[in-house]
């Protein structure tokens, strides 16, 4: 890899620390969905504070992840070749997609909620090999990719043409697409809320994903990442500014306070202004953190390589180990927003020494790098 793109390695390592603080929050009082909830939901200063963070971590953290995957897919392909570049995906892919479907997901659940019920064995007879349940938790980023990527691959079997030359979006192109995010995120939430989806994958959020996937495709080819001027930056930093609070702003007004929220989907006021307020906050953040990791971090150090070089393990490992610190920290008797910090910063450290354990096993790099 040449030296000028440590900083997409560096950007990586910091939305897997985003992405481990994300489910922290929610187990500690913040808006969505995980597998131990600590502290519910509400509206504490706490409850408030978590959902802020994890709104905005959500509206672009993911689609982020996408944008890197996609960056490096063509160069990959083109450099090993159909057969070859399928075969490295399905190992890099498929077996951790398998590995927590058949043995990270049951065994929380079972432990969680099903040990006083039934058998480990008749668990996984009744539940597991019988396909009446799956438990992909967030291996849905991984099931999705090895979606992407089999449609890239028909893509380039199909389209035989060179691609062609596009230029870096204008700001005005990059306005109304977040227009038009907004208003395919609000349709598809009509028939699949926020929280629901086929095998783990959330329908709302994918027209981000799947418009970030190509984009970081285009991107490589273009060497968009170097086109991004400094008055877009600072155009984009404005309204990014202005956008965040908009959101919780626009929550008071519509009654977030005195009831229910009503943000995952519906012909109502809090779904139209999330699914529109998102993608002015992705496109945002996306391009100011890009461009902050290429001119401040766009090297190597020895520990954020080695941060660098795990980061896929954790984000396979990181569910367990939070519900595990989350469970110790059950019957402590602290404020959640101190549980959330010391769960937060165990979980940060043990997952990626347990990543380094695990790759020091024979045979392990071939699947996670």
């Amino acid at each position: 890899m040449s030296n000028r793109l440590y900083f997409l390695d560096r950007l990586r390592v910091f939305l897997t620390f985003l992405l481990i603080l994300h489910h922290t929050a929610i187990a500690y009082g913040a808006s969505g969905s995980w597998i131990f909830i600590d502290a519910e939901e509400g509206t504490t200063v706490t409850n408030i504070m978590l959902s802020l963070f994890t709104a905005i971590n959500q509206a672009f953290f993911m689609g982020l992840f996408f944008f890197l995957s996609g960056y490096f897919v063509p160069r990959s392909y083109e450099r090993k070749g159909t057969g070859k570049f399928l075969k490295d995906r399905f190992i890099r892919l498929g077996i951790p997609l398998l590995f927590y479907l058949f043995i990270i997901g049951p065994l929380i659940q079972y432990f969680l909620n099903v040990k006083h019920q039934m058998s480990l064995v008749e668990f996984y007879r009744s539940q597991i090999l019988s396909f009446h349940q799956f438990f992909i938790g967030p291996l849905w980023f991984v099931e999705a990719l090895l979606i992407f990527t089999i449609v890239y691959v028909l893509y380039k079997k199909i389209i035989k043409k060179p691609s062609k030359s596009l230029c870096f979006p204008t700001n005005r192109v990059l306005l109304g697409t977040a227009i038009l995010l907004g208003i395919a995120a609000f349709a598809i939430r009509l028939v699949f809320p926020v929280g629901t989806g086929i095998l783990g994958l959330q329908f709302g959020y994918f027209p981000s994903y799947i418009l970030l996937f190509y984009i970081g495709i285009v991107a490589y080819r273009n060497d968009w990442i170097e086109s991004i001027t400094s008055e877009m930056l600072q155009i984009w930093k404005w309204i990014t500014l202005i956008a965040i609070p908009i959101f919780p702003i626009g929550l008071v007004f519509t009654g977030a306070l005195s009831g229910p929220l009503k943000v995952n989907g519906g012909w109502n006021s809090q779904a139209i202004i999330y699914a529109f307020w998102e993608p002015f906050v992705c496109i945002g953040l996306s391009i100011l953190l890009i461009e902050l990791f290429k001119k401040k971090y766009n090297d190597m150090p020895n520990f954020i390589k080695w941060l660098s070089d795990n980061a896929f393990t954790v984000y396979i490992l990181h569910p367990p180990v939070i519900v595990s610190w989350s469970i110790l920290f059950h019957t402590l008797d602290i404020p959640a927003i101190s549980k959330f910090v010391i769960v937060s910063l165990l979980s940060l450290v043990t997952t990626f020494a347990f990543a380094h354990v695990l790759r020091l096993i024979p045979y392990t790099r071939r699947v996670l790098g």
